[in-house]
């Protein structure tokens, strides 16, 4: 039997529900990894002040060292997840805008483009695009250009701390802008991947309401 082949608004709506789920998989990730090292706050935790004596070391703590070394493996997760995840939703928010964005204008990419490196997409120099006038009548053009803004305060705001970071006299000190600019950036995943999911929906609403041409009506393939 032969197999369908696929058109280019299957192959594209795929492209961009795939970002969704790695986006969606990375957050879980990272929200796992956060509450693992919740788990080993020092803070929250009483340690068993019980004492093992180990030859040439003195006294060893078992359970302040299991403590000590579980805290620091879970830091280490959550910092990757949580990057993982950022670079995950960025993509997953360009690409549904980028691929939205082409349809809009009439055009059919058969996927979404991202450029990838060592692993991770490279984040786009370019904003999300204003897609308002072109979604006048869709119900959700508004919360659109609302996720948009945010996210794109958001972006500015992992530049800012990422231009700090390349000083190295600032570590560790207390600079009024960095602060402001990491607990604006530290929302960035989970505004883009708000931003993917509602620019996901748009593209449904444009493809089943006929705002493209479909095959063969512009000769088109």
């Amino acid at each position: 039997m032969t197999k369908p082949t696929a058109t280019w608004f299957d192959t594209l709506t795929a492209s961009v529900q795939a970002l969704g789920a790695a986006s969606r998989e990375f957050r879980m990730a990272e929200r796992a990894a956060r509450d693992a090292l919740w788990n080993t706050d020092p803070t929250r935790i009483l340690p068993t002040h019980g004492a093992v004596s180990v030859p040439r070391r003195n006294l060893v703590r078992p359970h302040h060292d299991a403590l000590h070394q579980l805290r620091a493996l879970h830091t280490e997760m959550h910092e990757r997840t949580k990057t993982l995840y950022e670079n995950a939703a960025e993509a997953y928010a360009h690409g549904a805008a980028a691929a939205l964005h082409s349809v809009l204008l009439g055009e059919r990419p058969e996927y979404v483009e991202l450029r990838r490196r060592s692993g991770t997409y490279v984040r786009p120099t370019a904003p999300l695009p204003d897609l308002r006038a072109l979604l006048g009548e869709w119900t959700g053009s508004g919360r659109l250009a609302t996720l948009r803004e945010q996210a794109a305060e958001r972006e500015h705001a992992r530049a800012v701390v990422a231009d700090f970071e390349c000083f190295e006299d600032l570590v560790g000190c207390v600079v009024p802008e960095w602060s402001r600019a990491s607990e604006q950036a530290a929302g960035l995943a989970d505004s883009a991947h708000a931003y993917g999911e509602t620019a996901e929906s748009a593209l449904y609403f444009v493809l089943l309401t006929g705002r493209t041409p479909r095959d063969g009506e512009d000769g088109r393939r």
